[in-house]
């Protein structure tokens, strides 16, 4: 998955005010539909992150569609909205695309994070909602899916599809060459070609939009996700329109067909939450809940495993450490998750819980109460060794690679570690 840049909060508030303030009020042109589109959402519902002012999440972007002009708005997803390939993932990923489907999304597209779902996983996916690609193929090379789909908004008809780059590969997949099978599904359009707008969701980076809308001249729209900065003013390649943003989801993107500039929707905290998505949320942590996953199962000790020793035999030699512990949110990190409805997702009790999945560590039918928060061993590592021989086995030092495993720049956008270890230091 491409997914390295990262944008900060600041930062992107200040792109979206900048962007919104210069290019709302552009001028629409009479008549004409409007694309809205989002990518790489990674199947978020709602920001991940547990702090104030985090931005994103599909129930506020449907709360900003349904503030448009449904009938002249055609709503699309790019590629990247999987949430990943593990069991849970898989079902908050299928829930995701059933919620795009009730929100009207017209179409799907395909990005690199999907194709390296592997066959099987994908397959499954592709049965469930408008999923459209144009290059995405089984090992032998036959073509998956459906290529395109055909919409119609405004009395305009849309054929809309999605390429990856060609060395895009997953378990029995593979990603044709983008030009070849865009210019076979315009060459299968043949005369409805004239009458119909292309538009194509690309997981390409800026420079292969360019050179893919100079290869494919029949593209009306082409709108790239794997960017650097969204595009303010739409850029001209032939009768092609490239239009993009990069913000994993934290902003909506919207342009009118022949308008010269486009405008784009920060998801922030003051755009209400859409009620039927965040019922569908609560429906998608009770299957999370009830459903037989890896994490449930206790992971035995192996050779060389270290067990968790629990913050009991911590205390007994550090005291101090242990009050600064007691009296910080890492001691009831389980309970808060617990009161906000998540404590069954494995992606929420990772930072939640001590040692998730590892050998020893925490499981979601664990009665272990030493492990149930961020406890000393959550930084430090098992600690068994080091209580049984007295300190003379070393513990993992602490580092601010260790708090960025989990206050990272999606869960924790805020986080500066001078700032945070001064609240535990110890």
């Amino acid at each position: 998955m491409r997914w390295s840049m990262r944008w900060s909060n600041s930062f992107l508030v200040l792109v979206a005010v900048s962007l919104i303030s210069s290019c709302g009020d552009a001028e629409k042109p009479v008549g004409e539909p409007t694309v809205a589109w989002a990518f790489h959402t990674a199947g978020k519902f709602e920001p991940c992150g547990c702090t104030a002012g985090m931005h994103g999440g599909l129930m506020r972007r449907v709360t900003l569609q349904k503030r448009g002009d449904a009938k002249a708005t055609l709503a699309l997803e790019g590629g990247g909205w999987t949430a990943g390939s593990a069991d849970h993932q898989q079902l908050q990923s299928a829930a995701y695309l059933s919620a795009l489907v009730a929100s009207d999304i017209a179409a799907i597209g395909v990005g690199r994070a999907e194709i390296a779902l592997g066959r099987p996983i994908l397959t499954a996916h592709l049965t469930q909602a408008p999923i459209v690609c144009a290059n995405l193929l089984a090992s032998d090379g036959t073509l998956l899916g459906t290529n395109s789909i055909t919409r119609t908004v405004s009395s305009r008809t849309f054929t809309i599809t999605s390429v990856v780059p060609a060395d895009a590969r997953g378990a029995d997949l593979r990603a044709g060459n983008p030009v070849e099978a865009l210019t076979r599904l315009v060459d299968q359009m043949g005369n409805r070609a004239a009458g119909s707008t292309l538009v194509v969701l690309a997981d390409l980076d800026e420079a292969a939009l360019a050179d893919l809308a100079r290869a494919v001249p029949a593209i009306d729209v082409l709108i790239g996700g794997d960017v650097t900065a969204p595009s303010q003013t739409p850029v001209a390649v032939g009768r092609t329109r490239i239009v993009h943003q990069a913000n994993h989801g934290k902003a909506l993107g919207w342009y009118t067909l022949g308008a010269d500039q486009c405008r784009f929707e920060l998801l922030s905290e003051q755009t209400p939450e859409d009620p039927a998505i965040r019922q569908r949320v609560v429906t998608l942590q009770r299957t999370i809940a009830t459903a037989n996953l890896a994490a449930d199962h206790h992971v035995p000790l192996a050779a060389g495993d270290i067990a968790y020793a629990g913050p009991a035999a911590c205390a007994a030699c550090h005291p101090q450490a242990a009050a600064v512990h007691a009296a910080s949110p890492h001691a009831r990190a389980l309970a808060a998750l617990t009161a906000k409805g998540y404590a069954a997702d494995p992606d929420c009790l990772r930072c939640h819980v001590t040692g998730l999945s590892k050998p020893d560590g925490w499981f979601r039918r664990d009665t272990r109460a030493k492990l149930a928060a961020v406890t000393c061993e959550s930084c430090h590592g098992p600690g068994a060794a080091h209580v049984a021989t007295q300190g003379k086995t070393p513990l993992i030092p602490a580092s601010p690679a260790t708090c960025v495993s989990c206050h990272d720049s999606d869960n924790s956008p805020h986080f500066v570690y001078e700032t945070y270890w001064n609240k535990i230091r110890h």
